[in-house]
């Protein structure tokens, strides 16, 4: 099987090498990485004045001085670091570096943190699983319960292993038309089972704290609000939220839109 996998963090990170290396032992993996932070972007692009770069590498040079496996095991891997946007790389890599034999899947992540309310309209690995379905590839982001400093391999057992036994489930789930699986796994020994369900109703909006500089100019400092928590989620649940980028409230277009439609219909001189 042929796999994209696409990180937000550097390539040298848990999150990303314990999945790629995982997966590589019977599938054929590429990686994409960032090569600075790219977090809360959303599915935001460069401007168009600025060129998208892209740096090849070896997976295994990069993690040759901090492994103890045999560096023969990654020989197919085959790693991109992009300086540019993550909405950037998913397209770049699939309009360009892999259009001549397109993956069977795209997994984005695994991201350290969840988005299960409407930090799903922030979130950087969400953006890039939303440009990878209007290539129309199976796609799924991942993300796991967030850890400050990141995740230990151990951390993310879980996580790959479910990936890992599913494969060919998410390559086979056809979808509709640009739809994508937004998954996320709790921090639990084993869990309990899989709900699918609906994107939550959690704002997590972000809170400014008013401070002084020293000299004497105010600036805000962003802090994350608590948010209520996903009950299925909390229970040990893996949570799917099956996602499209279409966010049109199809119910106003119906109802509210006829009415409007008559309104100006009025406002032109009555005329039905």
């Amino acid at each position: 099987m042929n796999i994209l996998i696409a990180s937000l963090g550097n390539i040298r990170l848990g999150e990303i090498k314990v999945l790629a290396e995982a997966l590589n032992k019977k599938n054929k993996v590429t990686l994409v990485s960032m090569g600075s932070h790219a977090s809360y972007r959303g599915v935001a692009f460069s401007p168009e004045d600025v060129p998208v770069r892209a740096k090849p590498l070896l997976y295994k040079e990069v993690v040759k001085k901090e492994t103890k496996k045999k560096l023969g095991e990654f020989d197919d891997i085959v790693a991109y670091e992009f300086d540019a946007q993550p909405a950037d790389a998913i397209s770049v890599m699939l309009s360009e570096v892999m259009a001549h034999k397109m993956p069977d899947l795209v997994i984005c992540g695994i991201s350290n943190g969840t988005h299960m309310g409407n930090d799903i309209y922030s979130s950087s690995n969400i953006g890039m699983a939303k440009m990878a379905s209007f290539f129309g590839v199976p796609t799924i982001a991942v993300a796991v319960d967030g850890k400050v400093g990141g995740q230990m391999a151990d951390d993310l057992k879980n996580a790959v292993n479910f990936i890992e036994k599913n494969l060919q489930t998410f390559v086979n789930m056809r979808l509709p038309k640009h739809t994508f699986l937004n998954i996320n796994i709790p921090d639990v020994k084993t869990y309990k089972g899989i709900k699918v369900v609906p994107m939550g109703n959690a704002e997590q909006l972000r809170e400014y704290k008013e401070c002084i500089d020293y000299a004497g100019g105010k600036y805000y400092w962003a802090e994350k609000s608590e948010r209520p928590a996903d009950t299925w989620f909390e229970k040990g649940y893996i949570t799917i939220i099956p996602m499209n980028y279409d966010s049109t409230d199809y119910d106003a277009v119906s109802e509210w839109g006829s009415r409007v439609s008559q309104d100006m219909k009025k406002l032109e001189g009555g005329k039905q």
